[in-house]
């Protein structure tokens, strides 16, 4: 049974072995380097995992110059965008470590990070500008990144409302989690019951494939059981991992990272390609 995604492909070889080796050396700096990582370090990847998906998006449009384009296809602008972000943190690390304040690491992630997400969103705004009949495409960055916000306050309020002590360890990761998985569900409703896009990855589909034989159908559509049950999986997920950050933060915030970056940068994906789809 198919499970992930179609269109993933593998750069040519000497694309491959930049990438590899670029990404072996910030692997093992890190790993020398030994940084602690903290729930608002979580927080400052989150543009990130934004940017990975914007670019991608600009990939599929034909935006990304000819002699750097198999940088950023699938999947190996995950990569890509890591090597990226850590020509960021490492030497903020570095730095941190030399003047006693590893606050400056989630800082300077997060500033650079989000300049990086919107010279991005002002190079797609500039693309689409004159090119559109209609100016809903231009909506749905913002529709998709502030629904998810509303979407998430509740969700989170409830989780903390029950295990207050539990997901008080989690810090900033918690919410990032469930806001990046309640993003990728909106943006996956958003484009198979507003837009009319297909969804590439088999298990979402199967389950929107469902919901289409529920009688919701015709009120609600088929995407909103895949928004719910991101929601719910996510939550769990933050209690599955809050004692681990106690217990362990460095290696627990890596996997909440980890797991926000499944569900930020695919949304991303989404939201961008409904922005530049049409003008291509």
């Amino acid at each position: 049974m198919q499970i992930l995604p179609s269109g993933l492909a593998i750069p040519p070889l000497p694309y491959t072995i930049v990438l590899v080796v670029l990404a072996g050396a910030a692997v093992a700096s890190l790993y020398l380097l030994a940084p602690p990582v903290t729930t608002r370090q979580v927080l400052a990847f989150a543009p990130w995992m934004v940017a990975g998906g914007a670019f991608h998006a600009l990939y599929q449009v034909g935006l990304i110059a000819d002699p750097i384009e198999p940088f950023f296809g699938a999947p190996a602008v995950y990569v890509t965008t890591f090597v990226f972000a850590a020509a960021v943190w490492i030497p903020s690390i570095i730095r941190a470590q030399m003047i006693d304040d590893v606050r400056r690491i989630a800082r300077n992630v997060g500033v650079v990070g989000s300049l990086l997400v919107l010279a991005l969103t002002i190079v797609a705004y500039f693309f689409v500008a004159g090119r559109l009949d209609s100016t809903i495409p231009l909506a749905w960055l913002p529709i998709g990144f502030l629904g998810a916000a509303l979407l998430t306050a509740p969700c989170y309020y409830l989780l903390t409302y029950r295990w207050t002590g539990t997901v008080s360890h989690a810090g900033w990761g918690g919410p990032v989690v469930v806001y990046a998985h309640a993003l990728d569900g909106l943006s996956t409703a958003i484009g198979v019951d507003v837009i009319g896009t297909g969804e590439r990855t088999p298990i979402p589909r199967r389950i929107m494939d469902f919901a289409e034989t529920l009688p919701t159908y015709s009120y609600f559509g088929k995407g909103w059981l895949f928004v719910v049950i991101k929601l719910v999986l996510a939550m769990g997920i933050v209690l599955l991992l809050a004692d681990l950050v106690d217990e362990s933060p460095t290696e627990g915030n890596v996997l909440l990272a980890f797991v926000a970056a499944v569900g930020m940068g695919p949304a991303a994906n989404n939201l961008y390609l409904f922005l530049l789809g049409p003008a291509v």
